[in-house]
C-alpha cells in the first residue's frame, strides 16, 4: 500500500526498501520491467549489460526531502544496422535521460518559478522541502518558455513600460482565449507590421488610438478589422469636456458658492450666536516684505518666479496672436504643451494659489470653551460660528482646539460628532473642471444633492456648458449601447454646437473614422490587454533588476 502510495505503476519501478533520516527519506528502487528499447532504432533488448544507481530527488513527504536511489540496467542492441551498441534504459514516465529530479517534482519547481520567480519561488520551494536555487528555477523557467506564438483571430495590441520613459515594449494577446501570445522589444511600427505579416490570417485587430499601431496593422494586415478601444475614446471625449470647462472655471466657482450658501431668512435678526471675545485683532494691511536676512531673500525670490513666469505667460499669449500653433509655442518657448495650452485657455495670467497658513484661534479659545460646556460637539459648526465673528482660519485649527476636550468625554459623546443636517459652510471649496466632467455625464452612482444643485445652477447660467454636457451624454449613450450607426449624426450636431475643443476632438475621429466606427459596432475592446499589462507590471516589479525581456517573456507566456 505504501509503495503503491509513494510509487506510481506507471513509473514501472519496484520498491526494495526504505531508510529514513531527520534530513531526508530514502527509497531504494529497481526497474521492474523485462525489456527495453533502444532510443536509437527502437528494437527491444532484454540482454542486460550491466547495473548502475541514480540518485533522483522527488516530491517531499510532510515536508520532509525525499530521494530515490534507481537501480537502473544497461542492454546490448542486437540490430547489427544500429549504430548503437549499448543502451541504457529509458523510464519515460518517470525522469528524462540526465535528470536528477523526477518529472513530478521539476513541474512544482516550474510552477512556483512561473507564480514567483527565482528568489521568491526559492524561499518558498524550501520551505516545502524542494531545495533548489533560484538561479535553478529561473533556467527551468526559460528553458520551458513558449518558442514560437500562435496565429490569433482576434489580436489585442497594446504598449508597456520596460523601463519608464526610456523603453517600452508591446503585449500582444489573443481576445478570443483572453491569453498573451508575444511580447516584442520595442512598440516601433516596422516590429508589429513584420509580427502581422509573419503570422497571417489575424481578422481583427483591437488596438489604443496610436497611429504607429494603426499603421503598422494596414501595413502587416491590411485586410484585417481595425477596432480603437472604447475606453480611450470615452477618455479622450472627457479631456476634451474638461477643456471646455476650464473655460467656465469663473460661472463654476459662482455656481458652487450659489450652492453652498444657506437661504436667506428676511424675518431673521442679525444677531451672532455668541458674544464675541474681547480682544479681536482688527484685518490690518499685508505689510511689506522685509529687504534683509532669510525672509528677504525668500520673497525677492518669488516676486522674481512670478515675474518670470509672466514673461512666460505674456510670451505665449503674444506668439498665439501671430497665428503660431500650440507645438510650434511649445517648441520655442521650452514650455510643455498642456502648459500652453492651459496659459491659452486661461484667459488671464494664473496665479500660484496661496497656502492657508495657520490663523491665531487663542482669542477664541473662551467663547469656543462656553459653546463646549453648553453642549456644542459639532466641530465644524462651531468653526462657522466663529467665522462669524472673523475668524480667517481653516476647520482644521477648531478640530485641533477641541481634541483634547472631546477626549475627556464618554464614549458614547465621543462617536456622535456629527450633525443630521449639517449646513454648508460659506465660502465652500469650488471643485475642479475635472471632477465636474463626470457630474455632467453621470456615473453609475447617482451624484449628491449639492453636486446636482451646482450642475444646475451652472448649465443656467453657461449655454455652452448645458449643450457640451447634452454632446458628451449622447457620445457616452453612443458608445455603452454600441450605435455605430448614430456616429455621424453626432458630429454634426457638434459642428453646429460651435464648441472648439468637441470640433478637435472630432477631427481625432474622422482621422481613424473605421476603427471608430467598428469600435461602436463589435464586441471587440482592449479592455483584457490592459488586464495582461496590469499582470505584466506585477511580474516585474516581482523580479526586481532581473526583469529582462527573456525572462519576462518566459513568465507572462508560459501556462504555469
Amino acid at each position: 500500500m505504501i509503495s503503491q502510495a509513494l510509487l506510481p505503476p506507471a513509473w514501472a519501478v519496484a520498491l526494495e526498501y526504505a531508510t529514513e533520516t531527520a534530513e531526508a527519506i530514502g527509497l531504494v528502487v529497481t526497474s521492474a520491467r523485462p525489456h527495453a528499447a533502444c532510443p536509437d532504432c527502437g528494437h527491444p533488448s532484454d540482454r542486460p549489460h550491466s547495473r548502475y544507481t541514480r540518485t533522483l530527488a522527488d516530491l517531499p513527504w510532510q515536508g520532509i526531502p525525499v530521494r530515490l536511489w534507481l537501480r537502473t540496467r544497461r542492454f546490448f542492441c542486437d540490430r547489427r544496422d544500429c549504430p548503437r551498441t549499448i543502451f541504457t534504459e529509458r523510464l519515460p514516465a518517470l525522469v528524462q535521460p540526465y535528470g536528477r529530479r523526477t518529472l513530478r517534482l521539476a513541474e512544482a519547481l516550474h510552477r512556483v518559478a512561473h507564480a514567483l520567480g527565482g528568489e521568491a519561488g526559492a524561499r518558498l520551494a524550501v520551505s516545502l522541502g524542494m531545495a533548489v536555487s533560484p538561479d535553478t528555477l529561473r533556467r527551468r523557467l526559460q528553458r520551458q518558455a513558449p518558442r514560437g506564438a500562435t496565429t490569433p483571430r482576434v489580436l489585442g495590441v497594446d504598449d508597456f513600460a520596460l523601463r519608464r520613459g526610456h523603453h517600452y515594449g508591446t503585449l500582444l494577446v489573443d481576445l478570443e482565449r483572453n491569453a498573451p501570445i508575444d511580447l516584442l522589444p520595442d512598440r516601433r511600427q516596422d516590429t508589429v507590421a513584420a509580427w502581422l505579416a509573419a503570422h497571417p490570417g489575424v481578422e481583427v485587430v483591437s488596438r489604443d488610438r496610436s497611429g504607429a499601431y494603426a499603421e503598422a496593422v494596414r501595413q502587416g494586415a491590411p485586410e484585417a478589422i481595425q477596432v480603437a478601444d472604447r475606453w480611450h475614446l470615452l477618455k479622450n471625449l472627457a479631456e476634451a469636456l474638461e477643456a471646455v470647462l476650464l473655460r467656465e472655471h469663473a460661472a463654476l466657482r459662482a455656481a458652487a458658492q450659489a450652492a453652498a450658501a444657506p437661504p436667506a431668512d428676511p424675518t431673521a435678526s442679525p444677531e451672532l450666536p455668541f458674544s464675541p471675545p474681547a480682544a479681536v485683532p482688527e484685518a490690518s494691511e499685508p505689510e511689506a516684505p522685509p529687504i534683509h536676512g532669510w525672509a528677504g531673500r525668500a520673497a525677492r525670490e518669488k516676486a522674481w518666479r512670478r515675474e518670470r513666469r509672466h514673461q512666460r505667460y505674456a510670451e505665449v499669449v503674444e506668439r498665439q496672436q501671430r497665428g503660431e500653433s500650440q507645438r510650434q509655442i511649445a517648441a520655442a518657448t521650452g514650455l510643455s504643451r498642456a502648459t500652453v495650452a492651459r496659459y491659452l485657455a486661461a484667459g488671464a495670467f494664473p496665479e500660484i494659489a496661496r497656502r492657508v497658513t495657520a490663523a491665531p484661534i487663542a482669542p477664541y479659545l473662551p467663547s469656543l470653551r462656553q459653546r463646549w460646556a453648553a453642549g456644542y460637539r459639532n466641530g465644524r459648526r462651531l468653526w462657522e460660528e466663529i467665522v462669524a465673528q472673523g475668524f480667517p482660519g481653516p476647520p482644521a485649527a477648531v478640530y485641533r482646539a477641541v481634541a483634547p476636550w472631546r477626549a475627556q468625554l464618554p464614549a458614547g459623546e465621543r462617536r456622535s460628532r456629527r450633525q443630521p443636517h449639517r449646513e454648508a459652510a460659506p465660502g465652500a471649496p469650488t471643485p475642479s473642471p475635472r471632477a465636474a466632467v463626470w457630474w455632467l455625464i453621470g456615473r453609475k452612482q447617482p451624484i449628491t444633492a449639492e453636486q446636482a444643485a451646482i450642475v444646475e445652477r451652472w448649465v443656467a447660467q453657461c449655454p455652452e456648458v448645458k449643450t457640451a454636457q447634452e454632446l458628451a451624454q449622447g457620445f457616452f449613450r453612443l458608445v455603452r449601447k454600441r450605435e455605430g450607426e448614430g456616429l455621424e449624426a453626432w458630429t454634426r450636431a457638434v459642428a453646429a454646437s460651435g464648441i472648439r475643443e468637441l470640433e478637435q476632438f472630432c477631427a481625432g475621429l474622422r482621422r481613424d473614422w473605421d476603427a471608430v466606427v467598428a469600435a461602436l459596432t463589435l464586441p471587440w475592446s482592449n479592455g483584457p490587454v490592459e488586464g495582461e499589462i496590469n499582470r505584466l507590471k506585477l511580474i516585474k516589479r516581482q523580479m526586481y533588476g532581473r526583469a529582462g525581456l527573456g525572462l519576462l517573456r518566459a513568465r507572462v507566456l508560459s501556462p504555469g
